[in-house]
């Protein structure tokens, strides 16, 4: 009788395996997937220079993408990733894209100003397939306390599609966009100063 038992528990075994292997279904698996702003190419010939200091961050998600699926409704993707906060990737992009070149690096007398500021939101809105980039920020210039700039800047770049890719690339693209606002802000003071000298009446 034992004997029987226990060739029957031998065969039975494998066959209770093979059944939970069948019942029980497959596990989902969501690959965790990370994204940074594209590499951007410098400014050639700047009239100034330009220091970034860290941006900030207060929009929501930090590390994690951030979709608004209504207009007070958001949804922060748990599979979907920033390298770093938005205000970090900000503060990388810029300083790559204002690096001074090798014959700049004493000035060569232009004026040198600083931007710092704060990334108030980061989201690809699903609705309208729009991402959203709003900054405050703010200039100075070294050696000169009464010049200050200060604004927010808003961005809605269309995409194509709601993907994380669509997302990235809508990213970058509204941070090349507000790169150049910053250039022609600070062209257009210069200019301004410019204007000053030249309407100066000349002394004799």
């Amino acid at each position: 009788m034992k004997r029987f038992t226990l060739c029957f528990a031998v065969i039975l075994l494998p066959i209770l395996a093979a059944c939970n292997f069948s019942v029980i279904p497959p596990t989902d698996f969501t690959e965790s997937r990370t994204f940074d702003l594209a590499s951007p190419a410098t400014f050639e010939k700047l009239p100034f220079t330009l220091d970034v200091d860290a941006f900030s961050s207060e929009c929501a998600g930090r590390y994690k993408m951030v979709f608004r699926e209504a207009s007070n409704r958001i949804d922060v993707d748990e599979y979907n990733r920033w390298s770093m906060p938005p205000g970090a990737m900000l503060t990388k992009y810029l300083s790559a894209r204002f690096a001074a070149k090798s014959g700049d690096r004493l000035r060569d007398g232009k004026p040198v100003f600083e931007l710092d500021g704060t990334v108030l939101n980061c989201e690809l809105d699903r609705t309208n397939k729009t991402v959203e980039l709003m900054v405050h920020y703010f200039i100075i210039e070294h050696g000169n306390d009464a010049f200050r700039i200060t604004g927010t800047e808003n961005y809605s770049i269309l995409v194509k599609d709601t993907s994380a890719e669509a997302f990235a690339d809508g990213l970058s693209k509204a941070a090349s966009e507000f790169a150049d606002h910053i250039v022609l802000l600070l062209a257009n003071e210069l200019k301004m100063r410019d204007g000053e000298v030249m309407d100066a009446p000349a002394k004799k």
